[in-house]
Order: C-alpha cells, then sequence, then structure tokens
C-alpha cells in the first residue's frame, strides 16, 4: 500500500513540477506618500452602491453580465502568445526541482526531505503525450486530427481557442491558462508535442510545413 501511495504521490509531483514557481516574489519598495486604508469606510462605500443597485433594479443586471462574462472567459480564455513556426525543433527539459519542505504521502511515508534535489522521472513513468496547440488556427487543429492517433494516451492542451469547440472534436480538453505550463517547458511555438523521453520532458516544436 505505501508503494502504491508513494508511487501515485510521484506521478503527482511529476506532472506538477512544471507548476513550480519560477522564483520568489521580491519587495520592489513604494513611491510617494501612503494613507491608512479605513476598512470601514470602504465596507459602507461597497454596501451603499450595492443598496443603490438593488433599488434601482440594476443589481440583477451587474450579477447576469458577471456571470455571462465568467462563463465566456472559462470557454475562451485569453491566448498566449506561441506563434507558428518554419523550423521545428527538438529539446529537452528536465522535470528536477528542489523540494522547499518535506514531502509526506497521507500514510506518513517520507518522499524527500526539504533542500532534495528530485527527478520523478527516476522512480515513475509519464504515460501521456502532451498536445499544445492554438484551436483557432484550422491548420493546427487539422495536424492534431491527422496526428493524436499516433500516440497511446494523450492530453490536449489548448494556447488559444474555444475550450467547448475543441472539446466536441477531441473530447476532454484543457488549457494552458496564463501559459503556466508551457512557460516552464519552455514553449515557443505550436503545435508541440511533449513526453517523458529517459530523465527528461522531450518537446517537439512542429513546423507548419510538417505533414
Amino acid at each position: 500500500m505505501k508503494r502504491a501511495s508513494k508511487r501515485f504521490f510521484l506521478l503527482i509531483l511529476c506532472f506538477f513540477c512544471l507548476l513550480e514557481p519560477v522564483g520568489h516574489a521580491k519587495n520592489i519598495g513604494h513611491y510617494g506618500q501612503t494613507f491608512p486604508v479605513n476598512e470601514e469606510d470602504i465596507r459602507k462605500v461597497i454596501m451603499n452602491k450595492l443598496y443603490a443597485l438593488q433599488q434601482s433594479g440594476d443589481l440583477e443586471h451587474v450579477q447576469r453580465d458577471l456571470e455571462q462574462k465568467a462563463a465566456r472567459q472559462a470557454m475562451r480564455p485569453n491566448p498566449l502568445a506561441l506563434s507558428t513556426t518554419r523550423k521545428p525543433k527538438t529539446f529537452r527539459i528536465s522535470p528536477a526541482v528542489t523540494v522547499s519542505h518535506d514531502v509526506w504521502t497521507p500514510d506518513g511515508h517520507l518522499i524527500a526531505k526539504a533542500g532534495t534535489r528530485i527527478n520523478p522521472f527516476e522512480r515513475v513513468h509519464f504515460l501521456k503525450t502532451l498536445i499544445f496547440f492554438n484551436a483557432d488556427d484550422a491548420g493546427q487543429v487539422a495536424w492534431v486530427k491527422k496526428h493524436y492517433t499516433d500516440f497511446k494516451h494523450v492530453k490536449f492542451i489548448l494556447t488559444g481557442g474555444d475550450v467547448r469547440v475543441a472539446a466536441e472534436l477531441f473530447g476532454r480538453i484543457y488549457f494552458d491558462v496564463n501559459g503556466i505550463i508551457s512557460s516552464k517547458l519552455h514553449l515557443q511555438h505550436v503545435p508541440s508535442i511533449v513526453s517523458q523521453e529517459g530523465l527528461d520532458w522531450q518537446v517537439k516544436e512542429i513546423g507548419v510545413n510538417d505533414e
């Protein structure tokens, strides 16, 4: 049971190594005079505004607009600035990270102590192939439709486009919101194919002329 639990946690770490922060936040100072914030005054302003909207009948309209905006944003997040390329390339990225604190499984098994450099691929194999593409580009969609069956286990990750429309074509779809995953993989172009190769991630940026 402990072995299975440890293996599961390493698989999770393997994928979420991509989500490790790039660096630590820094205090860059401030400029000009600062003033204390009166929390009570702010609360009163907000409540008065909400009351005025309610009295005018506009509150329901505002709520509906916010819900519709959130729904649109969820279905079509902001696209990433990843272009196509005429110069395809393949490169590798290490998934290894240095853990900042002790990592334990729920059953109390220590996986790694703080400060340990850990590469999940030393213990587990990531079976899925990640396909990054912009669903607003008909050429990229056509390439993905033609080639995704070349891989046994695929996870589709959008960098642009409508999630609902893409899901109708490919099933379950993920969106790389804010480019968190693609930036960790150093992606610059799409479509791209990412999979485990040895102890690294192998990234293949596909050229627009590739069939």
